[in-house]
């Protein structure tokens, strides 16, 4: 979203409106085009995308920001998958791993086609038969990292006990690593000595998992700026370059899942990137130290008091408090909007934070740095013969 924002604030007449959370696609379809949307950016998957389309009573040029069924309307932008399991790859490689292998937990039309032929075509497997793995899982166990996995899947535990050891997994779909570490757990398998797992998972996913996972994330800024971008020459009548736009754009997050060991003594400038980076995601400071150090919280604290100054949680909310003033200065999004952008868990909350430290609410503060432009003088009226 933030990429989107980014290239709405070059455009003096782009106005972006936010439908979400939407629990119920066919009525936002409505609620969009009551509101006069000349186009739609959004992330649907395959059932999702057909619920929305559905509920349209006219046509939209719409981007997604996903990989769904094709559609005349829709084109998919997404981050390239071929970037995404080159990098896997050649991360494996680097360990020195004995095979690599790919675990898909959906299933659907571009699945089999864009994601497995593609690993298969980059990895060149031994095995190719026994490389791949497509176990479609529900959500709540992919996205709940306190679900329990068992029983596992007997199709997974079979192929997990098959493949040669050791292995480098890729998991594509989101929380789909954590998933695959827990089944491990509760088979017995050892991660990351006989799996080593990649997944698609998002920050705080990964985080969640025990040991951390290591993530390939798509520089989602990227991808919000060119989506914006695209949807623009879409509502100008001009034909899409495709139905499905690939870019190039992911970023490889090491952590414990294939091997990396924190250091033994205090990372502070690891902890202080994993701030600049995650502030405004919602990381906290059990998360940055669990992410990036090795020692205990109280050595940690102590340490980084003295080398920096200032408290753990005083930096997050010092690299929050910023995006807060970028967004009021430099965009006219509501403030909830602000709020959710830049970490905190409401509106109130962040107005609550803004006035201790600024002594003015937000609305003020905008107020003040764009004032509102000088009124037009009225153009008297004629009088009447």
């Amino acid at each position: 979203m933030s990429g989107a924002l980014r290239f709405a604030d070059t455009r003096e007449r782009v106005i972006i409106r936010v439908f979400a959370p939407a629990k119920n696609l066919a009525v936002t379809a409505a609620e969009v085009e009551n509101w006069g949307a000349a186009g739609v950016l959004g992330f649907f998957e395959h059932a999702d995308q057909a619920v929305f389309l559905k509920g349209l009573k006219r046509s939209l040029p719409i981007v997604n920001n996903a990989l769904a069924t094709e559609n005349p309307n829709v084109v998919n932008l997404v981050a390239d998958f071929t970037a995404f399991v080159e990098t896997a790859i050649t991360h494996f490689r680097q360990l020195g791993l004995r095979s690599s292998a790919i675990l898909v937990l959906e299933d659907g039309p571009q699945i089999r086609k864009h994601l497995i032929g593609t690993f298969l075509k980059i990895a060149k497997p031994a095995e190719p038969g026994l490389a791949s793995l497509v176990c479609p899982v529900d959500r709540e166990q992919l996205w709940n990292p306190h679900t329990t996995v068992k029983p596992v899947p007997p199709i997974l535990a079979e192929w997990l006990g098959k493949l040669p050891k050791s292995v480098g997994i890729l998991t594509p779909e989101l929380g789909g690593g954590g998933y695959l570490i827990r089944c491990c757990q509760a088979l017995g398998v050892r991660v990351p000595e006989d799996v080593a797992v990649i997944g698609g998972d998002d920050t705080d996913l990964s985080l969640a998992c025990e040991p951390t996972l290591t993530s390939m994330l798509p520089a989602l800024e990227t991808l919000g700026f060119e989506a914006v971008r695209l949807l623009l020459e879409l509502v100008a009548g001009k034909r899409p370059p495709g139905s499905i736009v690939r870019m190039a754009c992911v970023d490889l997050h090491v952590r414990e899942s294939t091997g990396l060991r924190k250091p033994e003594i205090c990372d502070i400038s690891g902890a202080l990137q994993c701030i600049r980076d995650n502030a405004c995601r919602g990381v906290t400071v059990g998360q940055v130290i669990k992410q990036t150090q090795r020692v205990s919280k109280v050595t940690f604290h102590r340490r980084f008091l003295a080398v920096v100054g200032k408290s753990p949680a005083e930096v997050i909310r010092e690299r929050k408090l910023d995006e807060v003033r970028r967004l009021l200065t430099a965009t006219d999004l509501p403030l909830a909007m602000v709020a959710d952008l830049c970490g905190f868990s409401s509106a109130k909350v962040l107005a609550r934070v803004f006035r201790s430290h600024e002594k003015t609410t937000p609305r003020d503060f905008r107020k003040k740095i764009r004032p509102a432009p000088a009124s037009q003088p009225t153009r008297p009226a004629r009088p009447k013969d």
